[in-house]
């Protein structure tokens, strides 16, 4: 046979195939034009020409990888499908005289066929769109730019290779396949899994075990810096224990209910129990798949969306004041810090706002000694040298009673050994002493002025805590017991809101930032206004690549439902028959069939939805570090996001189920 002939029958075998080839074609094409875009994107000339690129571009290279590892898993995984429904036709070539070098050659033109239609109506289509998502990206991220037509050769290279490597991958599969196995092999290779699946009560128990310690850690985190830790280590435990409860729990459980023979021999449970017992094993991995796609979709879509909508919460939870100076405990220098030199730099800042003639609404000056310590219900100090983020660490503000009282205008009325401790208004200090290290312990005075918001929100990676001394010498002696050093030096606070516009709020921070420069002192000026800038590039940049991988783990759900739906089909099709031929009404088998498909199909989303539940303290830590602490809106926004994807997946279930029954019927 000549090349032309292989090539006529691997287009002949994609048209009668079509049923099976179509969807994963159109999931190929799909991922293709996510993968175009994101590349496009991540190499964009017009992107590096605007402010913020570096944000932006950092996002999007981090897309094209998780896409790519995303294709690479999710086309191979769904190719194992189109194999299996392939086996009988396979065969039957082989049993009519076809070797298995021409059927190697017939599926080489098949993948080589689809390869260049995915790619290149993928590309196509990625340059038609490229403009759209362009657009929705600039409105994301508040860019102002202009919108070229883009051709990226290198990311139409990447993308070429990408689908090559994972098309050969596949023919390789298949190949292997084909080698492995005997003509009659393949032709019932489409049966293959009728035996009764085998118990495995170690998987059951490693999977409940996995699963239970994931929840543990998604549960009790306390804190964002401990919840950074546990996430990663709680994701990879309940996807092992999900996969491990799919394939081997749900087998044993069933195996426990078929044990029981008052129970399983009554005529709903029979066929119920037997049906749902072969349905697991054949099926567990697949489910278990649309399990976890699913719950991404959860996840994702719930945290972006939620840090879009909540842009504002989080600018005035990021910057609660429009302007916000903080000079650390050292000149450029590197000598320490002076209260004579910050009095200096603050005269020059009033000097300079009465220049401009600014009016301010609110003023908040503050000169205190700073350290990073432990924190232990009423003991503060260092077990250990710090590094990193470790847990418990607290920010510790030593201000003098004298500091206190210029700063508020109210007496803190201290006496030797009394200090006042204020903490986060939601979270008072309860206890009646704090302990400094192992040698100095205070009395805690508790007035009404503990009770004020003294500690600003700005910094979610630890617990503050202002804590006032009588004099500066009872907080230097608390300074060294605690930390073991003196402090280097002071360190100055300073937030003023303005009575003005935007400009001006921009103006008068340039020309702060400006004086604190030029007095050389180590610190820094936020301007809330410029800020906001860089805060909605990078949740823009995020909510943009949140919509691409839940379109993705959408996109692989619901192809795998599809698959899923057409194998039962057929096989669900010889058992419609036997039923019928034993007795069973044509009534009573569909009634059996159907309840063991919704209970199968809905299996996933329901432990899906139980996944998102308990990740939701982890992931509400997670938003509370990037400084999204409203906590009600979060829980609404994923109660939201559960609601509208439970409809998608039952409109998906709908939609396939009737291919479903079309083939049983």
């Amino acid at each position: 046979m000549n090349s032309l002939l292989y090539a006529k029958l691997a287009k002949t075998n994609l048209s009668k195939n079509r049923q099976n080839i179509l969807p994963y074609w159109l999931s190929c094409i799909g991922t293709v034009i996510m993968f175009y875009i994101m590349s496009t994107l991540s190499l964009s000339e017009g992107l590096k020409k605007m402010m913020g690129k570096a944000t932006i571009q950092i996002v999007m290279q981090f897309g094209v990888y998780i896409i790519g590892l995303f294709a690479v898993i999710f086309l191979i995984y769904s190719n194992s499908f189109l194999a299996k429904r392939r086996k009988k036709e396979f065969g039957l070539f082989q049993i009519l005289g076809m070797e298995k070098k021409h059927l190697a050659k017939v599926l080489f033109f098949e993948s080589l066929y689809l390869w260049i239609l995915s790619v290149g109506g993928g590309i196509l289509l990625g340059i038609l769109c490229y403009k759209l998502l362009f657009l929705v990206l600039l409105k994301l991220t508040r860019f102002q730019g202009t919108i070229h037509f883009v051709f990226n050769w290198k990311a139409t290279g990447n993308t070429v290779v990408l689908f090559a490597v994972i098309f050969l991958i596949n023919y390789l599969k298949s190949l292997h396949q084909i080698h492995a196995a005997q003509p009659i092999e393949l032709l019932h290779g489409e049966q293959e899994g009728e035996r009764e699946p085998k118990t495995k009560l170690l998987t059951a128990w490693i999977g409940l075990l996995c699963l239970g310690l994931g929840y543990y850690l998604a549960l009790t985190c306390q804190n964002p810096m401990e919840a950074l830790g546990k996430f990663f280590g709680a994701v990879l435990l309940v996807m092992a224990g999900t996969y491990c409860l799919f394939s081997a729990g749900s087998i044993a459980l069933l195996k426990l209910l078929k044990s029981n023979k008052r129970y399983y021999y009554q005529t709903r449970h029979f066929t119920s129990i037997s049906g749902m017992l072969y349905r697991m094993k054949q099926n567990a991995i697949g489910l278990a798949n649309i399990c976890i796609l699913s719950t991404g979709v959860l996840l994702v879509i719930s945290t972006t969306s939620c840090l879009w909508f909540g842009m504002q919460e989080i600018i005035q939870t990021r910057f609660p004041h429009q302007i916000a100076v903080e000079v650390m405990s050292a000149n450029g220098d590197g000598t320490a810090l002076t209260k004579e030199e910050i009095s200096s730099v603050r005269k020059q800042i009033n000097n300079y706002l009465e220049e401009q003639q600014v009016s301010k609404r609110f003023e908040r000056d503050e000169t205190y000694w700073l350290a990073v310590a432990e924190n232990k219900e009423n003991w503060v100090g260092l077990t250990q040298e710090l590094k990193g983020f470790e847990d418990g660490r607290s920010m510790i503000e030593f201000m003098e009673a004298s500091e206190y009282e210029r700063m508020t205008g109210k007496s803190a009325d201290l006496k030797p050994g009394q200090v006042l401790v204020f903490t986060r208004k939601e979270e008072p200090y309860k206890y009646d002493t704090i302990q400094f290290g192992d040698t100095i312990s205070c009395e805690v005075k508790h007035t009404e002025n503990t009770q004020e918001d003294m500690v600003e929100t700005t910094n979610v990676m630890y617990d503050t805590r202002i804590i006032v001394f009588a004099d500066g010498e009872e907080a230097q002696a608390a300074y060294v017991a605690m930390t073991g050093r003196t402090p280097a030096g002071y360190s100055w606070k300073y937030q003023i809101d303005l009575i003005g516009d935007a400009k001006l709020e921009t103006r008068i921070g340039q020309g702060i930032e400006k004086l604190v420069n030029q007095a050389q002192c180590d610190g820094y000026v936020e301007v809330r206004e410029n800020n906001k800038v860089s805060l909605y590039q990078m949740y823009g940049s995020i909510m943009f690549l949140g919509i691409f991988v839940g379109t993705l783990f959408l996109m692989g759900a619901v192809m795998i439902i599809y698959y899923k739906q057409i194998s039962e089909g057929f096989d669900d099709r010889k058992r419609f028959q036997i039923m019928q031929k034993v007795g069973m009404s044509r009534q009573e088998v569909r009634q059996t069939i159907r309840s063991q498909v919704v209970t199968v199909f809905f299996l996933p989303l329901v432990v899906a939805i139980l996944h998102t539940v308990v990740a939701f303290p982890v992931t509400r830590q997670l938003m509370t570090m990037m400084n999204f602490p409203d906590s009600g809106i979060f829980l609404v926004a994923t109660a939201v996001t559960i609601v509208v994807f439970a409809i998608v997946y039952l409109i998906v279930y709908t939609i396939t189920a009737r291919a479903y029954y079309k083939i049983v019927e």
